[in-house]
């Protein structure tokens, strides 16, 4: 078990929110996501303040041979996003990837966060790629309960068109740009993989390169 996923369980275990454990340890929220997805590593004073936070030792969070309890991480795929409930949220992505406004979330699993927002009088779907967010903050609140929305995963985008983002870091010069995506305006995901998304047409993506997916609007 890794020292983000047991960060993860911990926290969740407590019943806390990121925004809730980055206010205890003095950092940001986006530290915290990072932390728990593998993406960056606390310092050391940072681990000290969890360990205390959590009641377990330093040794018992780094050390990867170490379980902190009988449950498996890895066998989570999904969560109900309850800590998300509530409000709106604005997410920022880094470099010069596109972030999305006015957001409901409504799923997660280990590489994203599903999302809806309204598109005149229908909900557009898609997802972003937690290893690429730097900033995710409420930006209204909502009056949409959860249990009222549709749960996705990351199946929901086979069989259709959606436009694929992938990371594009920033150049040496500002306003250098990576053109890659205009390769993914328009296409067909045809499936996920552990490591790869497969397109129609044999086409395939590196997961790990995706910051977000949505899909395309169905015009009337």
């Amino acid at each position: 078990m890794t020292l983000g996923e047991k960060i993860k369980r911990l926290r969740t275990e407590k019943g806390i929110t990121q925004e809730t454990l980055a206010e205890e340890v003095n950092v940001s929220r986006s530290a915290i996501a990072k932390w728990e997805t593998n993406s960056g590593v606390p310092e050391v004073s940072n681990l000290i303040m969890i360990s205390r936070i959590f009641d377990v030792s330093v040794d018992e969070l780094v050390d990867d041979t170490k379980m902190i309890d009988k449950t498996d991480v890895k066998a989570e795929k999904k969560s109900d996003c309850s800590e998300y409930a509530g409000n709106f949220y604005d997410i920022e992505l880094n470099g010069w990837n596109d972030g999305v406004e006015d957001i409901l979330i409504i799923n997660e699993d280990e590489d994203f966060l599903f999302y809806q927002k309204p598109l005149k009088r229908e909900n557009v779907f898609g997802l972003i790629g937690k290893k690429y967010i730097t900033s995710l903050k409420a930006s209204k609140p909502s009056d949409i309960s959860q249990k009222d929305s549709k749960i996705i995963d990351r199946n929901y985008f086979c069989s259709k068109h959606v436009f694929v983002e992938l990371a594009v870091k920033e150049g040496f010069i500002k306003g250098f740009f990576d053109f890659r995506n205009d390769d993914y305006q328009d296409v067909v995901i045809q499936s996920f993989t552990d490591s790869n998304v497969l397109l129609k047409f044999g086409k395939e993506i590196d997961i790990n390169t995706i910051s977000k997916i949505e899909e395309l609007e169905v015009m009337a």
